[in-house]
């Protein structure tokens, strides 16, 4: 069996929803001494939003901890539990936030705030969250969940054919704090968790 190979490659992108991501997470308390990390999913498909979310991910929401959106519809601002849809609840185009207990991506995240930032057919999904719950641990500790992270991370990239996932320091959307974008250039697993570990 060969080298597993991930997508890497550093490309620019737009901080409408990093900026937006920033905001959400001092309104609802989550900044602290440590720094945040994001994983940020680019022009995620809206029509797999649910199934992502859902299904693949298996978010509840009894693991929200407080969470914003608002329906076009009835003019409301619901939560999280409200939301039977996050494709409907988000077109044309919207945003919003869910602040969670825990998420598995690879490994369990805990006090993850997602963010969804969606125009008519594509948006960015935003995990923020601190850097204790990648960082913290033994040397061999974080290299084995910073590697189930990426890997998991290449099978959702395969799965939904998302065109590009940045990893890095909030904002992950700024180079300067990105640490490693998986997208069409092809690396070794091994030089992709270096990279989120230098």
């Amino acid at each position: 069996m060969g080298v597993p190979f991930v997508s890497a490659c550093l490309c620019p992108i737009g901080k409408e929803a990093h900026a937006s991501a920033r905001m959400s997470s001092r309104l609802i308390g989550l900044v602290d001494s440590l720094e945040k990390l994001e994983i940020i999913l680019e022009d995620f498909r809206k029509d797999m939003l649910n199934k992502l979310v859902f299904e693949e991910l298996k978010i509840s929401s009894l693991e929200a901890k407080s969470s914003h959106f608002f329906d076009k519809n009835s003019g409301d601002d619901i939560e999280f539990y409200q939301v039977k849809s996050l494709k409907e609840i988000l077109s044309p185009s919207g945003t919003g936030n869910v602040f969670l207990n825990q998420v598995e991506i690879g490994c369990s995240i805990n006090n993850v705030l997602i963010i969804f930032s969606f125009d008519k057919d594509v948006g960015d999904i935003t995990f923020n969250f601190s850097e204790r719950d990648l960082l913290g641990g033994e040397g061999t500790e974080i290299k084995l969940k910073a590697k189930k992270i990426v890997a998991t991370l290449l099978v959702l990239k395969d799965k939904y054919d998302i065109p590009k996932i940045r990893i890095g320091f909030e904002p992950a959307s700024d180079d300067d704090s990105c640490l490693l974008v998986i997208c069409q250039e092809s690396i070794d697993l091994e030089s992709a968790v270096e990279r989120i570990l230098r």
